[in-house]
């Protein structure tokens, strides 16, 4: 596949349906040769008899099958793919068709004043898309959208994304960390067996990438700890823990299935390829290094979430007056009863991913939000969630 955007962000060129299933002619990616030269131990019987690898023609896999197995006794998670949920926020909990799901955090994520600064700075169209000027990805956000294969034998489990051909392999020995490494998009990952389960331990990372397409964010003092399990043939039970004392003030979880896809092969995603042009042209931003400040510069103090009385909770509607949604910070004024209140919004990207952009908020239509009024400035409040027309949005 050519990458020509992030990996479903409305407001940064997201991807067709079309776009995420066109494939080039090739059938292996050099980073799959390099498996293959890897991984040339013989698959366990198991398998191989159920099409694990992902064979082409082979019948379809019995996904509630016994548990493959490594020469070791260990749960083998190798299989030619693995449909994962697009969870582009870690805060949505859903089950797709495919029976993939996540069960995600709760809103508002519990963010320390740095990490809510970094939340409120993001802006890919802004300061510059990682993503879109094919960056790594790092360990969370490389989990959706595209195929993943993993290849494991008894020393090393290997994740190859399709996603700009990213891989990773993590030793499953339960070595020690590395020492004076620089730190990294992916950071420095070792694994070990709790049982069946498969735990992998992520440090040493640059903090650049974001945990979904959204833009939560997360420092380079975290630790990322990550558990797999295979309860059957055609199912992988994955959660993920982030030990971030810097953004969080306590740890963050989500949990995923993931469920096998034998037919489908991974491609090649030549990033660059598609994003060379929209990036000199600048239709996507580029990203050229991490432009976060420890100070917010959307919100100033008198507009932060500590300006407002969280013990007064409001449901206001009325009709839009005004909108400045660029403004620092965006805000609008709506006649409520005849009074004209103005109400601080979210920024402009977390709408737009969320689903309410400029073109929603024209003077004339009616609004609703729950807010909480300021503790300084009469007839002010700062929304939690929006209405506007059928659309409903968390702006926390």
């Amino acid at each position: 596949m050519v990458g020509n955007s992030d990996d479903g962000n409305p407001a940064l060129r997201m991807e067709s349906k079309k776009e995420l299933t066109m494939k080039h002619s090739s059938t292996l990616t050099i980073t799959a040769a390099v498996v293959l030269a890897i991984f040339m131990a013989p698959a366990p019987a198991g398998a191989q008899a159920r099409g694990g690898r992902g064979a082409r023609g082979a019948a379809p896999a019995n996904l509630n099958g016994p548990t493959p197995r490594l020469p070791n006794g260990k749960p083998d998670f190798s299989a030619q793919s693995w449909a994962r949920p697009f969870t582009g926020d870690i805060t949505l909990t859903f089950t797709n068709p495919d029976g993939t799901s996540n069960k995600g955090e709760s809103n508002p994520l519990p963010l320390t004043q740095w990490g809510q600064a970094q939340w409120d700075n993001y802006n890919p169209p802004k300061n510059g898309d990682y993503a879109g000027s094919c960056m790594p990805f790092g360990w969370i956000r490389s989990f959706s959208p595209h195929p993943m294969s993993i290849q494991q034998n008894n020393n090393y489990i290997m994740f190859l994304f399709e996603q700009s051909t990213m891989f990773q392999m993590v030793p499953t020995d339960g070595r020690p960390h590395r020492e004076g490494w620089p730190p990294t998009w992916f950071g420095d990952s070792v694994g070990h067996w709790e049982g069946d389960t498969l735990v992998i331990e992520v440090v040493n990372l640059n903090g650049y990438a974001k945990l979904a397409t959204i833009g939560q964010p997360m420092s380079d003092q975290a630790k990322i700890t990550m558990y797999f399990t295979r309860p059957d043939y055609g199912h992988i039970n994955f959660k993920w823990v982030l030990d971030d004392p810097k953004t969080y003030t306590r740890p963050l979880s989500n949990e995923r299935v993931f469920v096998l896809t034998p037919n489908v092969e991974l491609m090649e995603y030549s990033c660059m390829e598609g994003n060379l042009t929209t990036l000199l042209e600048g239709a996507i931003t580029p990203w050229t290094g991490p432009k976060d400040s420890d100070a917010n510069r959307l919100y100033d103090k008198q507009h932060e979430w500590t300006a407002y009385d969280f013990t007064k909770s409001q449901k206001l509607s009325g009709l839009l007056k005004e909108i400045n949604y660029r403004a620092q910070p965006p805000l609008m004024k709506v006649e409520v009863d005849k009074k004209l209140v103005t109400v601080v919004l979210a920024p402009p990207p977390r709408m737009e991913f969320r689903g309410v952009s400029d073109d929603d908020l024209k003077p004339g239509v009616t609004v609703s939000v729950v807010a909480y009024p300021s503790k300084q400035t009469k007839d002010e409040v700062r929304a939690e969630t929006l209405s506007v027309g059928s659309k409903n949005i968390d702006l926390r």
